[in-house]
């Protein structure tokens, strides 16, 4: 019965010594931080400053995707794809598939870059969290003369 009791206690002991490892703060490669149980309430100071951004994030989001519209590529080789974004752990937001037949590439990524940099303000100013799920980069290819971004298959 004791030996029981000392094996019960001490895995509590260790659940109550992970839960305070995962409540710590963390920083992933972009310095942007994961939020805490106790650091969710804290928000941007200027929400003002938070809705223009979000406003010219949604504006930039609406251009990038009306410059890439559809895809059309008379081969393979007019098709590229770009990371979009940046979600709260790392990684790109989503990939998006463009020619180069009906794209402006340096205008496209000029739009992504400032894209990309408002939505790391916006994380780092309103400490947004993510389910930190990986999203693989998808398969790129040219189907019926429109090129495409085909998610992988999840194992």
């Amino acid at each position: 019965m004791t030996k029981g009791l000392t094996q019960a206690l001490g895995m509590l002991v260790f659940a109550v010594a992970i839960t305070g490892c995962v409540d710590a703060e963390q920083a992933n490669s972009d310095g942007i931080v994961s939020m805490t149980h106790e650091t969710e309430q804290e928000q941007s100071v200027d929400p003002a400053a938070d809705a223009s951004r979000d406003a010219r994030i949604a504006e930039l989001d609406n251009q990038i995707r009306t410059m890439v519209g559809i895809a059309r590529a008379d081969s393979f080789d007019q098709c590229r794809m770009a990371a979009v974004g940046k979600r709260a752990c790392g990684g790109p937001e989503y990939y998006i598939a463009y020619s180069t037949q009906e794209t402006d590439e340096k205008t496209l990524q000029q739009l992504i870059d400032e894209y990309t940099q408002l939505r790391i303000e916006h994380i780092q100013a309103t400490r947004e969290m993510s389910t930190c799920e990986v999203i693989p980069e998808p398969q790129l290819s040219l189907e019926n003369g429109i090129c495409r971004a085909t998610p992988l298959a999840r194992m």
